[in-house]
C-alpha cells in the first residue's frame, strides 16, 4: 500500500481558453479520471489569483484534494490524458501541469483537440519556464501560484543545453510536418 502523501506538496493546474472554459465542462472528465485511478477525494476549484493569466485569457483550474492524501500526486502520471482529454471536450488548446513544491520535479502538457500532445518533463524550474512560454507570461506569475521563488539567477547546465537544443530540433520538425499535413488535405 503506497504512504499517504501530504497533498501540499503536490499540484495539478489546468490551463484552459476564458472564452470556453466553464466548470461542468471539465469537472466531469477530471472527475472521471480521478475515478478510473481510484485517488483521493478532491475537486476542480478555480484559481482566482492567477490575476495576469486571466488576463491574458486563460482560465486556471486546480485538482484540490479533500483529504491530506494527494490527489494531485495519483494524477501526476496522466497529466497528458487529462489535458487531451480537455483539450477535446472544450475544442481548443489545454495545457496541463503537475509540480511537485517540495521536490525539484514538475511535468507540463499542451494539446489541442486534433494533435497530439507536446509534453515536458524535467526539473521544476525549467518546467515552469516552458508553461510560462507556451502561455506567454513571465515564469514568475506561475512560480507565484506555487509561492515559490522564481530563479533569476538560472544557468542552464550542458544537459539543460542539450535538451533545449534537441526541443528546438523537434518544434521545428513538428511544425515543419504540420505545414505538410495542411498542404496535403
Amino acid at each position: 500500500m503506497p504512504t499517504p502523501a501530504d497533498s501540499r506538496d503536490y499540484r495539478v493546474l489546468f490551463f484552459c481558453p476564458a472564452s470556453l472554459a466553464r466548470m461542468e465542462r471539465i469537472e466531469a472528465p477530471v472527475g472521471r479520471l480521478l475515478s478510473r485511478l481510484q485517488a483521493p477525494p478532491a475537486e476542480l476549484a478555480p484559481l482566482e489569483e492567477a490575476g495576469v493569466l486571466n488576463e491574458a485569457g486563460w482560465k486556471v483550474y486546480m485538482v484540490r484534494s479533500l483529504s491530506e492524501r494527494s490527489a494531485a500526486q495519483a494524477l501526476a502520471a496522466y497529466v497528458s490524458e487529462a489535458t487531451c482529454t480537455l483539450a477535446a471536450e472544450l475544442e481548443a488548446e489545454v495545457l496541463g501541469l503537475y509540480v511537485d513544491v517540495s521536490g525539484d520535479s514538475a511535468r507540463v502538457c499542451r494539446c489541442e483537440p486534433e494533435q497530439g500532445p507536446e509534453t515536458f518533463a524535467g526539473r521544476r524550474h525549467v518546467a515552469l519556464s516552458r508553461t510560462a512560454e507556451w502561455l506567454e507570461v513571465a515564469p514568475a506569475t506561475l512560480a507565484a501560484l506555487f509561492q515559490l521563488e522564481a530563479p533569476d539567477d538560472y544557468e542552464p547546465d550542458a544537459e539543460d543545453r542539450f535538451v533545449e537544443e534537441k526541443l528546438q530540433e523537434a518544434r521545428a520538425l513538428m511544425e515543419q510536418y504540420r505545414r505538410h499535413a495542411k498542404i496535403s488535405t
